[in-house]
């Protein structure tokens, strides 16, 4: 009975030209599905433009892990450059004359993001950065020669963004994601105190 029994487990196998049974072949697949998947990366980011009197430029490259079908996290950097033309109104002490001078400032993020499909396209996310920047403060020499000094001033600061979007397909697997987004830190250094943020960034993978 036993080799009768072991006779018939074989005869439900299938062989492939190799050798292999399609058995063990569909046991190793599941096998590397468990595994670290190349195909489930994200890439992307985000950009951000204006000119003016207020210009700021904001480059915010994103990359992650589809770690479920639903559910995606990774890391992102970013980089603002921020300047107010006219920002501050100084008088000069030794000549009494005033004058505008312009605020700059930089803005260096690092931090991880989440992300969770609700339903077809709709997803919610949470990001936290840890933020390093610094701003010219402008004033006058204190030896009394009335040149302008601009003194760099260095700060840091954390941030939670919080919110949900739409992400819009544009193509197999490339798509547009727009998203509102709340600092509930709400540090007063931060870009995003006091004001919901909307986000528009392109990725590939998710």
């Amino acid at each position: 009975m036993l080799c009768i029994g072991l006779q018939a487990a074989q005869a439900q196998d299938v062989y492939t030209s190799s050798g292999r049974s399609m058995r063990q072949i569909e046991a190793k697949k599941r096998q590397e599905n468990k595994g670290f998947d190349p195909s489930k990366i994200i890439v992307g980011g985000y950009l951000g433009l204006s000119f003016g009197t207020y210009t700021s430029v904001y480059v915010a490259p994103v990359i992650g892990y589809r770690i479920t079908e639903n559910f995606a996290a990774g890391v992102d950097f970013s980089y603002t450059y921020y300047k107010y033309k006219d920002y501050f109104f100084l008088q000069n002490p030794v000549t009494g004359e005033s004058n505008y001078y312009d605020f700059t400032s930089d803005l260096l993020s690092v931090g991880v993001w989440t992300r969770y499909r609700v339903w077809q396209g709709l997803f919610v996310g949470a990001q936290f950065d840890q933020n390093y920047g610094s701003y010219t403060d402008p004033g006058f020499d204190q030896s009394g020669s009335g040149n302008i000094v601009n003194q760099k001033v260095k700060y840091n600061f954390q941030s939670l963004l919080l919110g949900g979007g739409y992400r819009a397909p544009i193509g197999d697997r490339a798509s547009m994601n727009i998203s509102l987004m709340y600092d509930v830190i709400q540090n007063q250094y931060s870009p995003y105190y006091g004001r919901v943020v909307p986000m528009i960034g392109f990725m590939y993978g998710f």
